[in-house]
């Protein structure tokens, strides 16, 4: 994998506030993209003398950085060289400069309070409709996205693509919460399946594919607390086998509930990309240790695993997310 430098990361973060600028919005002061911002500038102050890794002061300033960069990273590339597509995705970005939570490598509060005050973040699950979009625009398709003002309630797909060939593909995002268990994780993985097959069903399109968000469901301080990985892949296979231990319980015992829905013809492709992003230190090549950015992005058959079934297009929806996992990993 490639290993970015802080200085570019920052770079890319700080053009997302100059973009707010451009459009006038104002970045929530020392939260959210702001805040990301300013630990990317804490890092690169420090970087002489890091500090130890394993105070977790050190790893949240690695981690707020390495989030805000990534998702800037997508939105500065689609805004700068991809002008024609800005309106579809300006509304998100709005939204994007009020959110605190922006960063899809780390879990998310549903609630908390700031001078007392209790706040709601329910915004911070339109994040991932604003990447996803970003995703779909790099890979050469025309997006629309669902008003995260006007929002549908559910009733429209979030993220509309339509390809090159014409073919119109809708996407239903979801984000899990975060439970205390694999078993109740697995839970709500099939019930999300089963509301997002639903709100693509009601879409003015030709084909489909349910996208679920793990970044509440990893345990990202266990993934950090063993210290350094011997190199990405190791770090990138512990990643998975989380989610793996949330398949096992869906695919025994949940699964068999989404049978229905996709023994007739679904818009819905028997396909669910799985992401999950975390930053976690790790050993590169050149033997130095570094907080990396693991981004996975799985595409799981449902309702059985294995290869999908004859007769749908799952292999060529298993084919899509495969393009844009290579974007996830690319543009940086």
């Amino acid at each position: 994998m490639t290993y970015l430098t802080v200085r570019d990361a920052a770079y890319k973060a700080e053009r997302l506030l100059e973009i707010f600028h451009e459009l006038g919005f104002s970045a929530a002061p020392l939260e959210g993209v702001e805040a990301g911002v300013i630990s990317l500038w804490e890092v690169l102050e420090n970087l002489a003398s890091p500090g130890d890794p394993n105070d977790s002061r050190i790893a949240d300033l690695y981690v707020a950085g390495a989030g805000i960069h990534d998702l800037a990273a997508k939105v500065v590339m689609v805004w700068d060289n991809i002008p024609q597509a800005r309106p579809s995705v300006q509304a998100h970005l709005e939204l994007l400069a009020s959110v605190y939570y922006t960063g899809q490598n780390a879990a998310n509060a549903r609630w908390d309070r700031k001078d007392d005050v209790a706040r709601e973040h329910g915004s911070a699950d339109k994040v991932i409709e604003l990447y996803w979009g970003c995703l779909c625009i790099l890979a050469g398709m025309k997006v629309e996205l669902d008003d995260p003002f006007k929002s549908s309630g559910g009733q429209n797909p979030d993220v509309i693509a339509t390809a090159t060939d014409g073919t119109r593909w809708a996407f239903a995002i979801k984000t899990l919460a975060n439970v205390a268990t694999p078993a109740t994780a697995a839970k709500n993985l099939r019930a999300n399946i089963e509301k997002a097959c639903q709100q693509v069903e009601r879409a003015s399109c030709d084909k489909a594919m349910v996208v679920v968000n793990m970044k509440n469901v990893l345990d990202h301080p266990l993934l950090r607390s063993t210290g350094a990985f011997p190199s990405s892949k190791v770090a990138q296979w512990a990643v998975n086998a989380q989610i793996g231990e949330i398949l096992k319980p869906f695919y025994e015992n949940e699964a068999v509930a989404l049978e229905p829905i996709f023994a007739v013809k679904h818009r819905a492709a028997p396909v669910v990309a799985l992401v999950a992003h975390t930053t976690v230190m790790v050993h590169t090549p050149a033997n130095m240790r570094m907080f990396t950015e693991m981004k996975s992005m799985i595409a799981a058959s449902v309702p059985t695993a294995g290869e999908p079934g004859t007769g749908t297009y799952g292999r060529e929806a298993m084919a899509l997310a495969e393009d844009l996992n290579h974007l996830v990993q690319t543009v940086g």
